[in-house]
C-alpha cells in the first residue's frame, strides 16, 4: 500500500477597527498647565495615543511615574498636557 499524506492549510484573517465617537459638550479643554505655566489643549489619553503612536498602557505608565503633565476634571476624566508630549516624547503636533 502507498503512503498518504494529508495537509491542511489554515489560513487567519485579522481585522483591525478604530472607532471615534464626538460627545456632546466635549470640547476641547482649555486650560493652564502648573507644571509649564503656560495655556494649553488638554488632550485626552486616546488623543494621546493617536499622536505618539504609543499604546494606552504606556501613557498610563508614563503618567504615573510623572513624566507627563496631567490633571482630572471635576468628573474624573484624565486630561494630557500636549507640552508635555512634545518636551518628554519628542513629538510634535
Amino acid at each position: 500500500m502507498g503512503v498518504f499524506i494529508r495537509r491542511r492549510t489554515v489560513i487567519t484573517f485579522e481585522k483591525l477597527e478604530r472607532s471615534f465617537y464626538h460627545l456632546p459638550n466635549s470640547e476641547p479643554l482649555l486650560k493652564q498647565c502648573d507644571e509649564c505655566q503656560m495655556e494649553v489643549r488638554w488632550l485626552t489619553p486616546t488623543q494621546a495615543v493617536t499622536i505618539t503612536g504609543l499604546t494606552l498602557r504606556e501613557i498610563f505608565r508614563r503618567i504615573e511615574s510623572n513624566s507627563l503633565h496631567f490633571i482630572e476634571t471635576p468628573l474624573g476624566l484624565l486630561q494630557i498636557c500636549p507640552n508635555s508630549l512634545e518636551l518628554k516624547l519628542g513629538v510634535q503636533r
